[in-house]
């Protein structure tokens, strides 16, 4: 059977984009509303990590080279426990026994119990426990300059693909996918209230240039169709038509990253999982986005915006 093509059934996404449209409003809303709750509870819209609100670096001394599987495993939990911090990050100064802990903001009596803790669980020598304050300072920069990066890399892509394409409705409906992406993962980040630091800027990023490669092979088939087709060609048919035609593709594309990203989380540090769960969330979101979001985009401003906007 190989070499023989066989047309399959065509799938009728657009029958079903205002649910879809629906659904997705309703998971940013509900981030919305996270992000207000969370203000409420603790100032804060988002469960900023250290690298925004700033928080407190001990360094520890062990009398034995722990591994990073021992820090995790055995460390980790003892300063948790004792801060009510689970956002507890851990660095090895390479070539010696000494740790650096790095947690929310201790106050004298929470610094003292976690050198007495390190004392009576691993022994350590109290001289050789040392403990800074970490700034917060910079953390309105690094918000403004994630902002930044992410607003200039979608203008970017829209006028890659307002160019690429001649019709700024695939542009802007591409764009308005990796907004709802971003938005979709920002409401996990809410609810899940995960931590947001350093690596938040560059799992957006990520989720940003990955995302857009589903939707361009979705429109690159969309355009060859109109072509073939010619200007009688019915629209929602040729959309459902040339959606069904790349699904396999995207499907499996997405999957394959999606796994490796998974492994890499299973099998990877904290810091590592950190970056990678947002990762997954947003290989999924933009499988969805690029499939069931997309497509119906450009063709509801096809249909109501007319020839105007090319």
């Amino acid at each position: 059977f190989y070499g023989t093509k066989k047309d399959g059934k065509i799938i009728n996404f657009l029958g079903k984009k205002n649910i879809c449209f629906i659904l997705s409003i309703v998971i940013i809303v509900a981030g919305w509303a996270g992000m207000a709750l969370h203000k409420g509870q603790t100032g804060y819209v988002l469960n900023y990590g250290m690298d925004f609100t700033g928080g407190t670096s001990t360094n520890v001394t062990f009398n034995e080279d722990m591994s990073l599987d021992d820090i995790s495993a055995k460390v980790v939990p003892v300063v948790s426990k004792i801060t009510g911090d689970a956002d507890v990050q851990t660095q090895k100064v390479a070539g010696t026994n000494e740790v650096i802990i790095k947690t929310k903001t201790l106050d004298v009596e929470q610094r003292q119990q976690l050198e007495d803790a390190m004392v009576e669980n691993f022994g350590v020598d109290a001289e050789k426990i040392t403990a800074e304050s970490i700034s917060g300072a910079v953390s309105t920069e690094m918000k403004k300059d994630a902002v930044w990066a992410v607003t200039i890399a979608t203008v970017l892509m829209l006028l890659y693909i307002w160019f690429r394409f001649k019709d700024i409705r695939f542009a802007a409906s591409a764009i308005l996918a990796l907004v709802h992406d971003v938005l979709v993962v920002v409401t996990f980040y809410s609810l899940a209230k995960w931590s947001v630091g350093s690596t938040f800027i560059a799992c957006m990023l990520t989720i940003v240039g990955y995302s857009i490669n589903a939707t361009i092979v979705i429109f690159d088939r969309i355009r060859e169709n109109l072509k073939s087709a010619g200007k009688k060609a019915d629209l929602k048919e040729l959309v459902n038509m040339s959606i069904t035609q790349t699904l396999t593709r995207s499907i499996y594309t997405s999957f394959t990253t999606f796994i490796t990203i998974f492994v890499v989380f299973v099998m990877g540090v904290s810091s590592i999982r950190e970056f990678a769960l947002p990762i997954m969330v947003g290989i999924v979101c933009g499988a969805y986005s690029s499939v069931c979001i997309t497509g119906a985009l450009w063709y509801v401003m096809k249909t109501k915006l007319g020839k105007s906007t090319k």
